[in-house]
């Protein structure tokens, strides 16, 4: 169950962070000066990079977490 919550949780804040870039970038972003559109792009570009960097490290540790345990019973 709190996978799917998880799971629902995710898609929902991707599908507002979409929507939110979608509108930063495209629809305002052309009345920003240069050094602006150069941060902001590079202010999410580095959000996202740690964002997976962060997920990936979870997911490794948890499958290692696992497998140091697979023998032990409940």
């Amino acid at each position: 169950m709190q996978r799917a919550g998880g799971i629902v949780l995710g898609v929902g804040l991707g599908v507002l962070a979409g929507w939110g870039l979608y509108h930063l970038f495209w629809v305002d972003f052309s009345s920003f000066p240069l050094p602006v559109k150069i941060a902001s792009t590079a202010i999410a570009a580095g959000l996202i990079i740690l964002l997976a960097s962060l997920v990936w490290e979870r997911h490794r540790v948890s499958k290692e977490e696992k497998a140091k345990f697979k023998g032990v019973e409940k």
